[in-house]
């Protein structure tokens, strides 16, 4: 039978980093490394070691979790990046989350859509917005959808508030100057030429009523 090799020992505060096969990494809090602790050119079997330790581990992967839902809202795809980053098993993220959606903690669907319209107020487009739900870990489908289903009518005021602040800000520069920064400026926000432009020319029709 195969045995997996402990390759490494560090220590990370109050738990132990361990790495097996040179390639998996684990963190092992004080009291579960008490349990059972390993050293370094230790052979075992990963897969029952694993299986030990996952509900060991579990209540305090989900207490990390409750806490960063205690702070905001987040995604499924954040928690399961903030979990991974800690080093606990694939099979104690899988279950935490799973527990997290049983009691509708979790809800991926109403963060894209409340994330989404949050952005849209902060004034960025769609291309921008698109790009924050993807690097919340929410699934791209999910995101399309999202975006399909946002209200354009707050999306096009939000975008026509943006071209009159940056219309003032470039006030009293050449014209041609001043429309290239203007587009610049909302391109970096994530909105498209066309929905620039448009936004553009409603603030400049907004300012000749005045």
């Amino acid at each position: 039978m195969k045995q997996d090799v402990v390759t490494a020992l560090e220590r990370k505060g109050r738990s132990m980093l361990v790495t097996f096969n040179e390639e998996v990494q684990l963190l092992i809090a004080k009291d579960i490394w008490a349990e059972r602790p390993l050293a370094e050119g230790e052979e075992l079997d990963l897969e029952e070691y694993s299986a030990w330790l996952l509900p060991r581990q579990y209540p305090a992967a989900l207490n990390k979790a409750v806490g960063l839902l205690a702070q905001r809202a987040h995604a499924g795809g954040e928690i399961r990046q903030k979990l991974e980053h800690a080093h606990y098993l694939e099979d104690t993220i899988d279950m935490v989350l799973y527990k997290l959606e049983k009691e509708r903690l979790l809800n991926d669907e109403a963060f894209a859509r409340d994330y989404a319209a949050s952005c849209a107020r902060r004034q960025m487009g769609r291309t921008r917005i698109r790009m924050e739900l993807l690097r919340k870990g929410l699934p791209r489908q999910l995101v399309e959808d999202t975006l399909e289903a946002m209200p354009t009518e707050e999306g096009d005021e939000a975008a026509v508030r943006l071209a009159q602040k940056l219309l003032r800000r470039h006030n009293g520069e050449d014209a041609r100057k001043e429309m290239h920064k203007v587009l610049a400026a909302m391109a970096r926000r994530g909105y498209s030429y066309e929905d620039s432009r448009n936004a553009i020319e409603a603030a400049l029709r907004a300012e000749e009523e005045e």
